[in-house]
């Protein structure tokens, strides 16, 4: 086994590593495998935690982490064309599958990594690009590999090329270790959205008819969102399709539940926002957690469930011009809950979440550009911009209204756009409440007051076009 000092030394100057990890007594090796006569691949405990590391010496004698590096990416790559299955010291194993493509030259293409806690490379496999993905967390699940592999030849994910999974001798569980698919150029649909969104500030101005103009700026972009809309509805039947599983009742009344504790608890967080808007907002949850109890009264399965994306971003809807002038989408990232019928989670999962997510994303992307666009204006920062918006009185400032409309009429139009009118059916609210409840506890948690008064400002819409409760239903 190796040697635990060495490698202590070695992740401790990790810079992947959280800070938790780095506070850790001791990193030990609880399992590990020789891919060759240098490479191991390590499986690592630390403060509750197992990690993947893979590891070749260095000149002095130590060890120096194997990510990133040509030879380990080539070196993985051969053994999943080639459906290699190599025995851990400890009895268990690592089984590589692809798609058998030839050998051939593997070399390496410049890539901008940015931060991740996965490791990636871009690899040019015989004139094909396609990146590596290692996910260096053992124990968090990932089904990416598996979902990339079922809906291959669709066209809506990257091509699958390849996958690498480690089998547990503790228990038999199975951790997918890594992925290839092949690479896809493109921008998120945030880019587009922001460079529309910023071109617009100059024409929005005192006496401008706000609706007129949004409508006008966003028509170059009119097709490309009708046609993101439709992508994703075509997303969402492939990956029923792909998976299989009959749909089964949607389990709302364990929503609700989660809903009203989370509330119950978020309401106490301390986060440095106006009081009284934060009183408002929450009362606005109660009260929309409540109408829902009963819109959905005695029929607990009103909706049926259906697999999705799980954390649909604007980033994650790649776009790219192809040679005919139109625009080609694909999604990426994928962390759909559950792949089966067999699998925890099954049930909870609703095509409308995607939607919802990225009605959410809109929401946060307007409100920060408008909170970036006053602060300017107004010459202040996008904290105080962002703070004030949510004190709906009459000493706001005069710009500060007129950014912040001009940001919801924008988002307004591009949500109709891109994912059709709103909807206040109670499938849909109770899947927004959700999100912007999930949010908002990150938001609380990670002392984000900027992006929490985003989550109170939506919180005291909630209700605006649904019928007002005749009741407060107790939980039942």
């Amino acid at each position: 086994m190796t040697d635990d000092d060495t490698l202590d030394a070695l992740l401790r100057t990790a810079p992947w590593m959280d800070e938790d990890g780095r506070r850790a007594a001791r990193y030990e090796t609880t399992d590990e495998v020789a891919l060759d006569d240098r490479t191991r691949l390590l499986v690592v405990a630390a403060a509750g935690r197992r990690y993947v590391v893979p590891v070749r010496p260095t000149d002095g004698g130590g060890l120096q982490e194997a990510h990133g590096e040509l030879e380990f990416d080539r070196l993985v790559w051969r053994k999943a064309q080639s459906g290699a299955e190599l025995t851990t010291v400890r009895g268990g194993s690592l089984r590589f599958r692809g798609t058998g493509a030839p050998a051939g030259p593997i070399g390496r293409l410049p890539f901008d990594r940015g931060w991740s806690s996965n490791a990636l490379s871009l690899l040019d496999a015989s004139g094909t690009p396609y990146v590596h993905k290692t996910y260096r967390r053992l124990d968090e699940p990932v089904r990416e590999p598996e979902l990339l592999r079922l809906l291959d030849g669709t066209g809506r994910t990257p091509e699958w090329a390849g996958d690498y999974v480690y089998t547990d001798p503790a228990d038999g569980s199975r951790h997918p270790l890594g992925v290839f698919y092949r690479y896809v150029p493109g921008d998120g649909l945030d880019t587009p959205l922001r460079h529309n969104m910023r071109s617009l500030w100059p024409k929005i101005t005192a006496g401008c008819d706000i609706e007129r103009t949004v409508r006008g700026h966003l028509r170059p972009l009119a097709a490309d969102l009708t046609a993101a809309g439709r992508f994703l509805t075509g997303f969402h039947h492939d990956l029923a399709a792909r998976l299989g599983g009959a749909p089964q009742p949607y389990p709302v009344r364990d929503a609700l539940d989660r809903a009203e504790d989370r509330v119950a608890v978020l309401e106490s967080a301390a986060v440095a926002l106006p009081e009284r808007a934060w009183k408002a907002a929450f009362a606005a949850l109660r009260a929309e957690t409540a109408a829902l109890r009963t819109a959905f009264g005695s029929r607990p399965g009103a909706f049926l469930s259906g697999p999705a994306h799980g954390d649909l971003h604007l980033s994650h809807l790649l776009c790219r011009t192809g040679e005919d002038g139109g625009t080609t989408m694909t999604v990426i990232d994928m962390s759909t809950p559950a792949l089966s019928p067999r699998e925890p989670g099954w049930a909870a999962q609703s095509p409308v979440q995607d939607l919802v997510a990225v009605e959410r994303a809109l929401e946060y992307f307007a409100a920060d550009e408008a909170a970036f666009e006053s602060a300017g204006r107004l010459g202040v920062d996008s904290l105080r911009t962002m703070t004030d918006a949510l004190d709906d009185t009459a000493g706001r400032p005069q710009v500060l209204r007129l950014v912040f409309h001009a940001a919801d009429v924008w988002r307004t139009q591009v949500r109709r756009l891109l994912l059709g009118p709103p909807s206040a059916d109670p499938p849909h609210r109770l899947l927004y409440l959700a999100r912007l409840l999930h949010e908002l506890a990150y938001n609380c948690d990670h002392a984000r007051p900027y992006h929490a008064a985003i989550d109170l400002r939506h919180a005291l819409t909630l209700g605006a076009h649904a019928p007002a409760p005749t009741t407060t239903s107790a939980r039942t």
